[in-house]
């Protein structure tokens, strides 16, 4: 009798309170039970925004609202809200934590509670029997992932434990969200969002007391859509949602509006369900604190306050995602330096085995031109035990060599001096031009030129040593030019780096022209300055696109200090400029007439007329924020013209 006292008394308050919060008891539908408590929502922006948060939660309550705006999240969130509800001792809790990735979405996850403490029990004679409590808790495993077409999805799996006075019952059920965000280029649709949840796809079944609870299935559709646009991201933003429950239930309607100043300090004021919504946020660094005053159920007696903080963690996905390109560019330009070294490493070794070769042969030249060719690398091995065995081959090589034109002369000493004289000379031309013939089929133009130079110091009417230097000259030049033209026509479609390997290869040839040298170095300095130029217009130009002018400026900024007189750097900076630094001041007298007729002209779609007036106007109000959004406006009309067919 007493269990059965306790069990009626302990119901009926709780019936009670539960009424109270708007959360009545669902009969004959086959959902038998509550309906959850935690319908009302989390966070005290969507609550002063009027619950209207299913198409722009980017922020931990979008585990709560919609998980497919979790992969919207730039930065690791904490969130935590705290209140009151209705009647003193209950109390609601919200902690939710979002993990974003660069490549594999968002995960979060979260846990809220209802908690009743301090139930007096008693019978039926008003004999107490101790205190009891009432918990309602719900844990969620979030996951939400960009998809094509601009969509998100995302889904919760979530865990429902309750407690009514020592009855436990646990369910597990999910919900389900998505989210759209179209790149209209209409200025009245630009910026939509769409977003749709279902709460209790698969309702958590809860059984207390023989009976069995199916929490129902609740839907959301909502949009939110930014009027006002700066620097900062959306200034003022408006939200709308529709909420449909059971059946049964009629539709609910949400509506907010909020009102950004330079992503400080934000106001905002909702209707929920009727009832009205205000509330103000502030940012600081990663912090954000956010109030919201109202009525937070139907049947609450008087609004009241609620508050919630949030905490941005870390680098944001952006930042996380460029990171990792100039990680991925670093190790390209590592690739690179490898494979040239890998040929270079290749060459050297096969030099070494053919010099090896031809000494052991005694064809002395081929064997100091192949070791010659090792050396040249000193300067980049210095340490390498190769150069030193090149020299001392190279060494042994030539007196060998030496040693063979010493007997040669000996053998000669037995013929008359002027025999003796002739066969030296000719023997030293021989010599001189065999030398040079080496350096020539290894193409090192310059020292062969030097040795045909000697054979004209021993001979100056010599025309086979004038026919070879001019024939070497020519190929110098040709072979020259040719790896400077090369190098130009990398560099024209954008392969700095192919460039770069072209004039290394003409710097080898070492021409004995020192402007050659000069421009060499010159080109060489240019095409390095190109690249890091291409490289800050390239994330300049992405940056404007995305309407982040600062950063915009900045990159292009740097990109002017590599080449200052650049105009189509120059061009797209006082775009930029123009743009970070535009007023929305008042047009009068011959502008205001001129603007006028821009509009007029716009209406008809005379885009060309148009922009040529702007262009006038533009000069004399260049920072103005009326004629630089029209410029905007009609250039993206012009654009979309000439990529539409030709109508008949």
């Amino acid at each position: 009798m007493k269990t059965l006292i306790f069990k009626i008394i302990c119901y009926g308050f709780l019936l009670t309170v539960l009424l109270f919060a708007n959360q009545a008891f669902a009969q004959g539908d086959g959902h038998a039970g509550l309906q959850s408590p935690f319908v009302h929502g989390v966070g005290a922006r969507a609550l002063s925004l009027g619950n209207a948060y299913v198409a722009m939660p980017f922020d931990a309550s979008a585990i709560y609202w919609n998980p497919a705006g979790l992969d919207h999240v730039q930065y690791k969130n904490v969130m935590m809200f705290y209140t009151n509800l209705i009647v003193p001792g209950i109390n609601l809790y919200y902690l939710g934590y979002v993990h974003p990735t660069t490549n594999f979405g968002a995960f979060g996850v979260g846990v809220m509670g209802v908690g009743v403490d301090g139930i007096g029990i008693r019978d039926e004679k008003a004999v107490y029997y101790g205190d009891e409590t009432y918990a309602d808790q719900q844990y969620f495993i979030s996951y939400g992932k960009q998809l094509p077409w601009n969509l998100s999805a995302g889904i919760n799996l979530k865990v429902n434990y309750q407690n009514i006075a020592g009855s436990t019952a646990t369910g597990v059920g999910t919900d389900l969200g998505v989210l759209y965000k179209p790149n209209f280029t209409n200025p009245f649709l630009s910026g939509l969002c769409v977003g749709m949840t279902i709460q209790n796809l698969i309702g958590p079944r809860l059984k207390t007391g023989g009976e069995t609870d199916i929490l129902p299935v609740n839907l959301r559709l909502g949009l939110a859509k930014p009027i006002l646009v700066n620097e900062w991201g959306p200034q003022f933003t408006f939200f709308m949602d529709i909420e449909k429950g059971e059946e049964r239930e009629p539709f609910k309607f949400h509506a907010g509006t909020e009102y950004v100043f330079q992503n400080l300090a934000m106001l905002r004021v909702g209707m929920n369900k009727g009832e009205l919504a205000f509330g103000a946020g502030a940012k600081f660094k990663n912090f954000q604190l956010d109030y919201s005053y109202g009525k937070f159920a139907e049947n609450e007696l008087s609004p009241s306050h609620r508050i919630s903080f949030s905490i941005n963690i870390g680098k944001s996905k952006s930042e996380l995602i460029q990171i990792a390109e100039d990680k991925r560019m670093e190790n390209i330009r590592a690739d690179v330096g490898r494979e040239l070294r890998w040929e270079r490493e290749k060459k050297v070794n096969e030099s070494m085995e053919f010099g090896r070769q031809y000494l052991k042969a005694d064809d002395f030249e081929r064997a100091i031109r192949e070791f010659n060719f090792v050396m040249g690398f000193e300067n980049e091995l210095p340490e390498d035990p190769r150069i030193e065995e090149a020299k001392q081959l190279a060494e042994e090589a030539s007196n060998r060599s030496s040693n063979e034109i010493k007997q040669k002369a000996k053998e000669s000493q037995a013929k008359t001096e002027r025999e003796r004289q002739e066969n030296e000379r000719h023997f030293r031309l021989d010599q001189f031009f065999q030398q040079g013939m080496v350096y020539y089929e290894s193409e090192e133009y310059d020292k062969a030129i030097k040795e045909w130079q000697r054979m004209l110091e021993v001979d100056a009417n010599n025309l086979l040593a004038k026919e070879h230097i001019a024939t070497a000259q020519a190929d110098l030049e040709k072979k020259l030019l040719r790896y400077i033209n090369q190098a130009d026509e990398r560099a024209k479609k954008g392969d700095f780096w192919g460039a770069i390997r072209e004039l290394d290869k003409a710097r080898r040839l070492n021409p004995p022209d020192q402007k050659k040298i000069v421009l060499i170095d010159q080109k060489e300095n240019q095409y390095n300055n190109r690249l890091t130029l291409h490289e800050l217009y390239k994330e300049g130009y992405g940056y404007y696109l995305q309407k982040d002018y600062p950063r915009a400026m900045e990159s292009l900024s740097k990109a002017l200090g590599y080449d200052p007189n650049n105009k189509e750097v120059k061009k797209l900076y006082f775009a930029a400029n123009q743009r970070a630094n535009a007023k929305k001041e008042p047009l009068t007298g011959l502008v205001k007439q001129k603007f006028d007729r821009i509009r007029t002209l716009y209406k008809n779609g005379r885009y060309q007329e148009a922009m040529s007036i702007l262009k006038e106007i533009e000069k004399e109000k260049p920072f103005n924020k009326h004629i630089l959004d029209y410029i905007d406006t009609i250039q993206k009309k012009i654009e979309q013209q000439k990529r539409r067919p030709n109508q008949p």
